[in-house]
């Protein structure tokens, strides 16, 4: 059986270079915080699928409540009545949320792929987007307050 080689990195935290065929059923001794940190985690990749599928549901849903049931009759109280309702508030908000995370997730892998390292990634993630995040959220909630109360 061919033996792997592992040459030197060519820069601090990379992973080693592997050249050469892996033997059936090795093991290869891999950093283990190298799968959760590569490109910004597991759960930054996850919760990105997962608001993926919320906007495509929900706006499916806002979609069909807003522009096939009320054809002719869309005015602000036809929207009123709509957002009286438990059911398109949740949406709404859940629509908001998944949207303002998404967004700004997907920038934030942009930012990492393309100029940051390691350590600037928790400094940039934990308070400059989520500073943003939050504030576009508390100003979406008080664009749906009037119907929230």
């Amino acid at each position: 059986m061919a033996q792997e080689t592992v040459s030197s990195a060519p820069h601090a935290g990379a992973p080693p270079v592997v050249s050469g065929p892996v033997p059936v059923g090795a093991v290869r001794d891999l950093d283990r915080g190298q799968l959760g940190d590569a490109r910004g985690g597991v759960w930054g990749w996850l919760m990105q699928r997962v608001t993926a599928v919320v906007l495509i549901v929900g706006l499916g849903t806002h979609l069909v409540a807003t522009h096939i049931l009320n054809i002719g009759d869309l005015s602000y109280d036809n929207i009123a009545t709509r957002l009286a309702g438990v059911f398109f508030i949740v949406i709404d908000v859940g629509l908001l949320a998944a949207a303002i995370f998404h967004g700004l997730n997907g920038l934030r892998m942009v930012l990492l792929d393309y100029f940051w390292n390691a350590r600037r990634q928790r400094l940039v993630f934990t308070w400059l987007l989520w500073a943003f995040g939050t504030a576009f959220f508390i100003f979406g909630l008080w664009a749906l307050w009037p119907w929230i109360t």
